[in-house]
């Protein structure tokens, strides 16, 4: 009886960038298989949430921030939703998964606990200085990780 190869775990790091869009679609036409368990994972860190927009977020506001919470849960469910609908539509089966706190952090976290075999990300290209001072969520990733990482860079 022939053995049966073991499904790989394919997390794809996604939110929404052109530059995480190129990234999954270079796994799909480059190193998707069959029988690959591929996951799309986005992260939700409300700490930043909090430092954008134009939302008061002082203390006797607790509405406001529970309204940004909540936009910044859906919009990350609205994006799963639609580039899993955009996966089948290229003959891909992906399993989503929302995830909080720092991207870098949680993503490495999963790819530990599903015993991925693979992380593929996008990068955003940023020079070594704003890299540097803003930190990147595709060298987190690189430094962290002990699951080997594609990153996939497009200028």
């Amino acid at each position: 009886m022939a053995d049966q190869e073991k499904a790989r775990v394919c997390l794809i790091a996604v939110d929404g960038s052109k530059h995480s869009n190129y990234a999954l679609d270079w796994y799909i036409k480059h190193v998707h298989k069959e029988n690959d368990r591929a996951i799309l994972i986005t992260c939700v860190d409300h700490s930043t949430a909090f430092a954008y927009g134009n939302v008061s977020m002082v203390p006797g506001n607790p509405d406001a921030i529970t309204m940004a919470y909540k936009k910044e849960e859906h919009k990350a469910r609205d994006l799963l939703h639609k580039l899993e609908e955009e996966v089948v539509k290229q003959g891909v089966v992906a399993e989503t998964l929302k995830v909080g706190g720092d991207a870098g952090e949680a993503i490495v976290r999963k790819a530990e606990e599903y015993e991925a075999d693979l992380i593929v990300t996008g990068c955003r290209g940023l020079g070594q200085i704003r890299r540097t001072m803003m930190g990147s969520v595709s060298d987190y990733i690189i430094h962290h990780s002990h699951t080997p990482v594609l990153v996939c860079r497009h200028d």
